[in-house]
């Protein structure tokens, strides 16, 4: 009888859009959003022949370098198919097709692994590789040892941010303090996790973007004042979207900062290779708060996904945590570990690249080559994306100092804010929208405007070299369209 009372009003589900929590519905991931369908959608019109102004679509949303033409590096390609397939370290001819560094590395790398990588591994990740994280980190920073024990690995980065951010939000007025303009992950997590984003502004001055303590002490106080209890500042260092990489006496502001308002500091760290001017240089911020013998409490997020890696379907990434309580570090442990362990496979790729061959191992001058061109390619595509961006109408660009993106500041006119409210968008969402339609390119819209009437997006500088001109100059064809298309009439 009740079935049948249900299905008269149209419905027996259980499971429906209003059944699921609101949290869920306002998180908003927009690099994966409605642009993102809409793209493929063309996609899948354009292989039925349906005729578009572009014959193929341009993913530029999103950091994947290897669907956007990069070749894997060699070293970690050689030392997973061995991994993955030991069989092979028997063949008699393997020395003629592998070098014998990689043929030792995965003996070595296999010999420590209990049932292969098809076996779970420890929560935290194989010991083995955390013992090669930290090596890493050492050999990096300069500042003495890494306890393997501090580090979890996780598939990418994103995992280690939503277990952090989950073990710190604990009630619904417990605030994280993000750059505006930031990755939207760190929003979305925060809005899933039922607590309150705590945006502070970056500076944009004279073409560079900058962090500003007084923009941050600004924002804390005014979410102290509304009676949010803020936790946590998260830093993105090189930037994304901005591309900023900080210098030291900056990182040290923040610290301070951190330590003088009692906040946790979670430090995204995923870009550190990929710095492009000459008179910028990575430091980490575990390598700031050691030398200035702090006991700040620090999260530290690396990926496999980045850098001149590229491996982002691999799944690889690591936290490290610095002057964190014990027990409060066995609960995010404990949390990490619900998932059983990271894949095994991004493990191994993640000791692979942060343990590479050495100069006198007969892999190193591949690993150097291919290092060098990929990192040259995009200091060039950088350079030229700043460049052209600069020449087109109401778009200033600045400069791409570091990490895989540029995010464009766009001033649109009373015209066209008004067509994308009359097509129910915001109006970054709009601008991103006709610009897929006309050009094929994908982009991420943005809608943290420094000032009224100002808006952005987001560009990767990753796409094949040869090609990535004409790509640019295609968008400048449509910028121009558009903003004479909705030119305010005077």
């Amino acid at each position: 009888m009740l079935r049948q009372i249900l299905k008269n009003f149209g419905s027996n589900k259980v499971f429906t859009l209003n059944s699921i929590g609101d949290h869920i519905k306002s998180a908003d991931y927009s690099i994966r959003g409605e642009v993102l369908k809409k793209a493929q959608e063309i996609g899948q019109e354009l292989c039925r022949s349906q005729i578009y102004p572009f014959k193929s679509l341009a993913a530029c949303n999103m950091g994947n370098p290897q669907y956007l033409g990069q070749k894997p590096l060699t070293w970690v390609r050689q030392g997973l198919s061995l991994v993955v397939n030991p069989e092979l370290l028997d063949y008699p001819g393997l020395i003629s097709q592998y070098p014998s560094d990689i043929i030792d590395r995965s003996k070595y790398l296999l010999n420590c692994i209990q049932g292969g990588i098809g076996a779970y591994s420890d929560s935290a990740g194989y010991h083995v590789v955390r013992e090669s994280i930290a090596k890493y980190i050492e050999q990096r920073d300069s500042v003495g040892p890494s306890n393997p024990n501090d580090i979890f690995t996780t598939n990418g980065a994103s995992p280690s941010i939503e277990i952090t951010l989950t073990a710190i939000i604990d009630s619904l007025n417990d605030g994280i303090m993000l750059p505006i303009p930031q990755y939207s992950l760190y929003t979305a997590l925060i809005t899933l996790n039922k607590g309150k984003s705590v945006g502070y502004y970056m500076n944009s001055n004279n073409g560079f973007w900058s962090m500003s303590i007084e923009e941050m002490q600004k924002a804390l106080s005014r979410a102290r004042n509304d009676g949010v209890n803020v936790k946590a500042v998260v830093v993105i260092n090189p930037g994304n979207p901005t591309g900023q990489v900080l210098d030291e006496e900056n990182m040290k502001d923040v610290v301070r900062f951190c330590e003088d308002n009692r906040l946790v500091l979670l430090a995204d760290e995923v870009y550190q290779d990929n710095i492009y001017m000459p008179d910028k240089k990575f430091t980490s911020f575990r390598k700031v708060v050691i030398q200035m013998n702090s006991d700040l409490e620090l999260f530290s997020f690396h990926s496999l996904s980045k850098g001149f890696y590229g491996e982002c379907g691999i799944r690889g990434g690591y936290m490290e945590l610095i002057n964190i309580d014990k027990q409060a570090k066995d609960e995010i442990f404990k949390l990490g570990s619900l998932m059983i362990c990271s894949s095994t496979f991004g493990q191994i790729g993640m000791e692979l690249v942060l343990n590479p061959p050495s100069p006198s191992q007969p892999s190193y001058q591949t690993f150097i080559q291919e290092k060098t061109e990929i990192l040259s390619n995009l200091k060039k595509n950088a350079e030229l994306m700043h460049a052209l961006f600069n020449t087109m109408d109401n778009i200033t660009c600045n400069y791409i100092e570091g990490a895989m993106y540029a995010m464009p500041c766009v001033r649109v006119s009373k015209k066209a804010i008004q067509a994308a409210k009359n097509a129910n968008l915001p109006v970054d969402k709009f601008y991103v929208m006709k610009a897929l339609e006309e050009t094929g390119i994908i982009l991420a819209p943005f809608g943290y405007g420094q000032d009224p009437r100002t808006f952005h997006f987001r560009i990767t500088i990753m796409s094949p070299e040869e090609s990535f001109e004409d790509l640019l100059l295609s968008f400048k064809v449509f910028n121009d369209n558009f903003h004479k298309q909705y030119k305010d009439s005077t």
